[in-house]
């Protein structure tokens, strides 16, 4: 079984454009994510995804390997997913998803996110999840989950949910952390057979489609930090805790 990692990059963002070359500690954020990645026991193959010249020309720089991709792909797993058609996989290889602006992922956090996948065999998809405190369940830019008894999730939102209707009998607050394995036959249907559906588009969260067309999506606790890029501010966030980061030696050079 291949065990595949695909980054996905492209230099426009509204709030941040350009942003997967921004400067961390001396190395882009792209490189960050690479590097980091390369370093999960179970990884058989790393690509980043891209459709811009500048980004082909920095991962080449770093000796990475890119796969171009089509300029108008506006979703990063169908951009991946475009770019894995190139690898020759089989229905049970699994592709896993890592969003380029996650420069603190944790080498360990693609072997923990793939285990159902491996284990169970009617889970084709999973994703991360980390508790949250009250700042980041009312913050839109983080995505917050609610699951079942089984972590299966039910629900993703940019709103703050669950309720705090009853906060004596309050529950863990959850965030979708951006690591997504896919086993590659339900990659490739996801991307080109379901059909998007109502509550995906309302909160532009993809994973919403296979939750609403009945598909398990297993929810997997991180015990790692885990801070995503959208703004400058963010950025500056991610340097201060990358300087006591202990993975940040393992690829500096320092």
């Amino acid at each position: 079984m291949k065990i595949v990692v695909g980054i996905p990059a492209r230099m426009g963002s509204s709030r941040f454009p350009g942003k997967p070359l921004a400067n961390i500690l001396g190395k882009t954020m792209l490189e960050h994510c690479y590097r980091r990645c390369a370093l999960s026991k179970y990884t058989t193959d790393l690509f980043v995804a891209a459709c811009d010249e500048e980004i082909k020309t920095e991962v080449l720089r770093f000796n990475g390997r890119v796969i171009m991709t089509d300029r108008n792909i506006q979703r990063p797993g169908l951009r991946v997913a475009t770019a894995a058609e190139e690898l020759n996989l089989d229905d049970e290889d699994i592709v896993v998803v890592v969003q380029g602006d996650e420069p603190l992922v944790h080498p360990e956090m693609i072997d923990l996110a793939i285990k159902p996948l491996i284990e169970e065999k009617d889970v084709y998809v999973s994703n991360l999840c980390a508790k949250i405190g009250k700042d980041e369940w009312l913050d839109p830019g983080e995505i917050k989950v609610v699951t079942d008894l089984s972590m299966n999730a039910l629900f993703m939102s940019r709103a703050p949910i669950p309720s705090v209707n009853h906060e004596e009998v309050r529950t863990d607050w959850w965030k979708q952390v951006c690591i997504m394995p896919f086993k590659w036959h339900f990659m490739k249907s996801f991307n080109h057979k379901l059909s998007p559906t109502p509550l995906e588009l309302q909160e532009s969260i993809e994973m919403n489609r296979a939750i609403q067309h009945g598909y398990k999506v297993r929810m997997i606790p991180s015990p790692f930090i885990s801070k995503s890029v959208d703004t400058n501010e963010d950025r500056l966030k991610v340097e201060e805790l990358m300087k006591s980061d202990p993975i940040f030696p393992l690829y500096s050079g320092k």
